[in-house]
């Protein structure tokens, strides 16, 4: 007989380890116990079966929502006369760990959820092991039920029991509750001021009702509220358009089921996996019918999740509609609310009933967002069933010294390097508004907390103006740290290099804006990386930002310099207000407006003079009008001359001449489109084929805002592998600016290894 101390490491709380193991020692007639500690799971095994059979059976019948990094064994002494195996206490000091995420219903609860001779019938808060509320509850580690704000909820006799059964499915489940001793749902009428009074299901039935007459209703879920209503009411989506003052920005979709997604998008089996997982996330699915095109913004992409919550689950079969619309109640400039009495004092006129329980949202955490490509889910917001992301670092990677990386401007999140690994906060929204940055600062102490992280070196981007920077210089300043700026389209390349473990790489950043290391703005970025060396290689010839920070919001003022320049008269009879724009263009001669390489204002530009739009309502409008409108089949691409003086680069405006010459030949704006596609990825192969000649490099990596455009990525992969590239792109770190944070990281992890 022989006793080992087992530690597992990886997503090991919150998933229904520790009752896993207790049946586990059951069945092989082991003696010991386990528990939760600060670094994973901690068990003890006594008995005849040996360590490595031990190991294998734990890992052949793992959890489903478990996974396992690391498994330390050691024998140690035997413990006499020791009978049974039990769950004891967990330890109290925290270090690092892997937060367990928030997991949408399982299908064994939903089926107890309408089940009238189950116990669990109707509870609105049910949960298991297996699925409910994990992050957005906890307190602080190790994660137990007082630890998290579930404590305030006492079992009564039968949740106790279940809690306390092991071979229960809610035992030790820390959300476990039920109508009698669990949390309560609450509705406030605007209209009338007062609470309506009722049980949780008249409630959820009055509410159903409600939505189906054209109302609003904010709905309080696992990381903050929603904004649901009926999307077959154009008249309501109208109405909730100019609520959130997002005049055509998409709004989300909730589904009954994959099979009423399948009647309007196109599913791929990994879409479907991934909707039906437990992570729940919004997946932007292809449209194949017109429906939806007054929530959608006329895109052609439908941005739907699953029901991951018994609320939203039971108001979309009460209403028998196949969707409704569950948008993030989060006002333009203003996270998204997680807190009641903000949600009566602030939506007053936006929705007309808030429906909300009184456990209390920890961290705010919105919905994850993303879209498959090449068999890869494409994160685009990290948020619930995501965040925090964290990836461990492999030996190549690992240096001995803890980083704290505090991201950009746009899209932010924050990310720690400790030990051996990366973790990166949830969404934490644009750092414009007084709101957002209170809320970033906030999830930046947040996870310092959790994670008891001591850093040595502290990295941000190089624009001295950003929040994040000026916070940086202030927190290295106050506490004698060690700071790194990195630059805005490196950071992007680093953050795709880390995921894949690369240390050298073609790097392509492509985006809307970042400063460069001239002081220029970049946005069209090639890079020959070889680890901490990373030298520009390609960029667009350098243009000036007609309109400065404004030709962002309105590209039309950028549009028609462009075509100004190169057709006067095409551009004083193209333009409506003519005589408006030619007085920018003319001042644009006397002022000294910033020098820019930036593709993501070219998509804008392009976008404008094929009538998608004149102005951007929210980040991007207009390329994705854009990329919606190409013709998929088109193959043909515009002709641009690579110039090589000092790095490779290419003037645009010979490939906006030719445009314009197909618009002045009436040629069809989906033709024209596809067109300028497909010149962006030959430009990326073009220029990657000419470096493999130089530098013997054949691995290419993709990142950057604009190749969110799923179009432009689909087709610079499938060229970019045609020339036999390996290609990588950002999949599970955001490819956008919320991946920043992790690219500062792998940068300075990078300098310290080759410093």
């Amino acid at each position: 007989m022989k006793r080992y101390r087992f530690i597992f490491k990886g997503l090991v709380q919150g998933v229904g380890f520790r009752p896993f193991i207790y049946s586990i020692a059951r069945k092989l007639g082991l003696t010991g116990f386990v528990k939760n500690t600060g670094e994973g799971v901690l068990a003890e095994f006594q008995g005849d079966t040996t360590s490595e059979q031990i190991t294998q059976y734990i890992i052949a019948n793992l959890p489903k929502n478990a996974y396992l990094e690391k498994i330390e064994v050691y024998e140690i002494e035997r413990v006499e006369s020791e009978k049974g195996f039990c769950i004891v206490a967990s330890e109290k000091n925290r270090i690092s760990t892997v937060l367990p995420y928030d997991l949408g219903m399982c299908e064994d609860c939903r089926r107890e959820f309408y089940d009238k001779s189950h116990r669990h019938y109707h509870n609105v808060f049910i949960s298991c092991t297996n699925c409910g509320p994990r992050y957005t509850i906890i307190e602080t580690l190790p994660y137990d039920r007082e630890n998290t704000s579930m404590k305030q909820f006492k079992f009564c006799n039968e949740c106790e029991r279940e809690y306390s059964t092991p071979s229960n499915r809610r035992f030790n489940a820390q959300s476990t509750t039920c109508p009698v001793c669990g949390p309560r749902l609450f509705l406030f009428s605007f209209a009338e001021k007062k609470h309506i009074h009722g049980e949780a299901i008249e409630l959820l039935d009055f509410v159903s009702q409600k939505i189906l007459e054209g109302y609003i209703v904010a709905t309080k879920g696992i990381g903050g509220f929603h904004l649901v209503c009926d999307p077959y009411n154009e008249t309501i989506v109208k109405r909730l358009f100019e609520s959130k003052r997002r005049e055509g920005k998409p709004l989300a979709l909730v589904a009954r089921d994959i099979e009423v997604v399948k009647k309007y998008c196109h599913v791929n089996k990994m879409e479907e996996d991934i909707f039906s997982s437990p992570r729940c996330p919004i997946i932007l699915f292809e449209k194949k019918t017109e429906h939806f095109s007054h929530v959608n913004g006329n895109l052609h992409t439908l941005g739907i999740m699953r029901a991951y919550t018994p609320i939203l689950d039971y108001i979309l079969k009460k209403t028998g509609r196949d969707f409704l619309i569950a948008t993030s109640a989060n006002l333009s400039g203003i996270p998204m609310i997680i807190d009641e009495g903000e949600a009566i004092q602030k939506l007053e006129g936006i929705c007309d009933y808030v429906l909300y329980h009184n456990r209390k949202i920890v961290r705010r955490c919105d919905d994850s967002v993303g879209f498959v490509v090449k068999d890869k889910f494409v994160l685009t917001r990290p948020g619930r069933g995501f965040a925090p992301l964290r990836l461990k670092l492999s030996s190549t990677q690992f240096v001995e010294k803890n980083i704290l990386a505090l991201g950009g401007h746009e899209k932010a999140t924050v990310a720690l390097k400790k030990d051996d690994e990366v973790i990166v906060s949830q969404y934490l929204g644009d750092l414009d508004t007084k709101e957002y940055i209170d809320f970033y600062k906030s999830a930046l102490s947040d996870l310092l907390l959790l994670y008891n992280l001591e850093y040595d070196y502290i990295a941000c981007d190089l624009h001295k103006n950003y929040f994040s920077t000026v916070l940086a210089e202030d927190i290295a300043l106050k506490n004698s740290k060690k700071i790194v700026y990195v630059q805005h389209h490196i950071a992007h390349v680093f953050s795709c290099m880390l995921e894949n473990n690369l240390d050298s790489c073609i790097g392509f950043a492509f985006d809307g804006t970042g400063l460069g290391l001239d002081g220029n703005i970049w946005g069209s970025e090639g890079f020959l990386i070889d680890k901490s060396n990373v030298k520009r290689v390609f960029h667009l010839k350098y243009y000036p930002l007609v309109g400065g920070e404004k030709s962002i919001k309105e590209p039309v003022r950028l549009a028609y310099y462009f075509a100004y320049e190169i057709d006067k008269s095409f551009a004083e009879e193209y333009f409506a207000n003519s005589n408006f724009l030619s007085k920018i263009v003319k001042a644009a001669r006397l002022l000294n407006y910033p020098l820019c390489s930036s593709f993501g204002r070219i998509f804008d530009v392009v976008g404008v003079l094929l009538r998608c739009g004149e102005k951007n309502n929210f980040e991007a409008q207009i390329p994705m009008v854009l990329e919606s409108i190409a013709d998929k089949t088109e193959e043909g691409f515009y002709d641009f001359v690579m110039n090589f003086e000092h790095e490779i680069e290419i003037d645009i405006v010979y490939i906006l001449q030719q445009i314009i010459n197909d618009i002045k030949r009436k040629a069809d704006r989906s033709l024209i489109s596809a067109k300028f596609h497909n010149t962006v990825a030959k430009i990326v192969v073009e220029v990657a084929k000419r470096l493999r000649e130089n530098y013997n490099k054949d691995v290419v990596v993709l990142s950057g805002g604009v190749f969110q455009n799923r179009l432009l990525l689909e087709k610079a992969v499938s060229m970019l592998e045609k020339e036999h590239f390996k290609v990588y792109f950002n999949s599970f770190f955001p490819i956008n600016d919320g991946g920043i944070s992790a690219g500062q990281v792998y940068y300075t992890i990078q300098l310290l290894k080759n410093c």
